[in-house]
């Protein structure tokens, strides 16, 4: 039994830090109800420089690989997740662009595809995320 416990432990655990982005063309319906669970990974966000530490997963769709429009956003960082950025990584075709504030306003960092450090004027300081 406690075996199984701890596996429905890291699993709240893992599902707490992934979150669905909402696409740009949408409503203001919640992500989930408009991008469904099998959703593709698009942005994997580290609390650490180098891809070290903590996680933070985001599904959406795939991009269409342009940076003259936004595919997908998430307006405000989930809990524990704001002003903790240090680098991420992009997958589906997407780039990343990081706001300073919530509602993706203030200083930016992106559009890029990788980055390993997001430099001293935004480390730590991401509250809003663009993919596009």
């Amino acid at each position: 039994m406690r075996s199984r416990y701890a596996l429905a432990a890291a699993g709240l655990a893992v599902a707490a830090l992934t979150t669905l982005a909402t696409p740009a063309s949408a409503t203001a319906a919640p992500a989930a109800s408009t991008l469904g669970p099998a959703a593709t990974v698009i942005g994997i966000e580290f609390v650490d420089a180098n891809y070290q530490g903590a996680t933070y997963t985001v599904t959406g769709g795939t991009c269409t690989a342009t940076t003259s429009d936004v595919d997908f956003y998430v307006n405000s960082m989930p809990g524990g997740w704001n002003d903790v950025v240090s680098s991420f990584h992009s997958y589906a075709n997407c780039y990343t662009k990081l706001y300073e504030n919530s509602n993706r306003n203030g200083s930016t960092y992106g559009f890029v595809g990788d980055s390993s450090y997001v430099g001293n004027a935004m480390n730590d300081r991401a509250s809003s995320i663009e993919w596009s």
